[in-house]
């Protein structure tokens, strides 16, 4: 059932659990379908996410219509999201065409920019009943071997502090030395941050960048508030290699269609394995 994500992330701050969100490639079938699908064989809550960029083969609107039909097959909550909104243009552009759910990223401006830039779109997305996700402290990029590709800039409670005396998102997202991409050897990520935050603020926190983070941070997380988890990295590298291991099994028999029954129900579990990481099990 489509939904947006203000229940359901005010329900797992509530229950200290997290809601998965699983960025789907620009609205691959064979992997809204596995997410879906094991969502509901999870009693689970569940986050179709999308990042603009992936849209470049099939297009925003396939991305929502793809979405909304399998949304609709499912007894389960299932949101669809605007990860990384760079504009209020792309926010406003996504709720014309009917997203349950809209995330300003503005942590690349000073707290002051990014906060009222973020008022602006919460503004907007609220006149139609829209939750905001934003983001404060600039996240990391890697590479497909680890490697930083982009700037990393952990959030300071102090300024987590003054960006929500400034404005009040739905849900927030914090730098705690979190990246997007894979993770080589170890990694710096720091709780604590959102532990300290958690003491002056309610507000339900996302954590971005799960994938190879190691999974003890993850849970540790959930007791600071963390209500959502978001995967993108590990779900496309599953998917290729799922797709790889069909042709070379020869499924396809010739058919398209076999190879991408393959790949979809061969996602299923590692949906299921991050479900459980969420404890979201049980909580649809």
């Amino acid at each position: 059932m489509l939904t947006t994500t203000k229940q359901m992330l005010k329900k797992a701050y509530a229950g200290h659990y997290a809601v998965p969100a699983i960025n789907t490639q620009g609205g691959t079938y064979d992997m809204i379908r596995a997410i879906c699908m094991a969502a509901e064989e999870m009693h689970s809550p569940i986050i179709l996410a999308h990042y603009t960029a992936t849209a470049a083969y099939s297009g925003h609107e396939w991305f929502y219509q793809t979405a909304k039909w399998m949304a609709e097959h499912v007894n389960v909550p299932v949101a669809i999201h605007l990860d990384h909104g760079k504009s209020m243009e792309e926010c406003v552009q996504m709720l014309k065409i009917g997203f349950t759910s809209v995330m300003y990223d503005g942590s690349i401006f000073g707290v002051e920019e990014n906060a009222k830039n973020t008022n602006e779109v919460i503004k907007v997305c609220n006149a139609v009943d829209i939750p905001v996700e934003a983001e404060i402290g600039e996240l990391a990029r890697l590479d497909d071997q680890g490697n930083l590709t982009g700037s990393s800039n952990k959030a300071d409670p102090d300024m987590v502090k003054k960006y929500l005396a400034l404005c009040q998102p739905d849900s927030l997202a914090i730098s705690i030395g979190n990246a997007h991409g894979f993770y080589k050897g170890e990694v710096d990520i720091d709780v604590e941050i959102l532990e300290k935050c958690r003491e002056f603020t309610d507000i339900p926190f996302v954590l971005h960048g799960c994938t190879g983070m190691d999974e003890k941070l993850i849970r540790r997380s959930l007791n600071s508030g963390v209500s959502k988890i978001n995967f993108g990295t590990q779900i496309r590298y599953q998917y290729v290699k799922y797709v790889e291991e069909g042709i070379r099994e020869g499924v396809d028999q010739g058919h398209a269609w076999r190879l991408s029954q393959y790949a979809s129900n061969s996602l299923i579990d590692d949906i299921k394995k991050i479900i459980v990481l969420a404890g979201s099990e049980g909580k649809a």
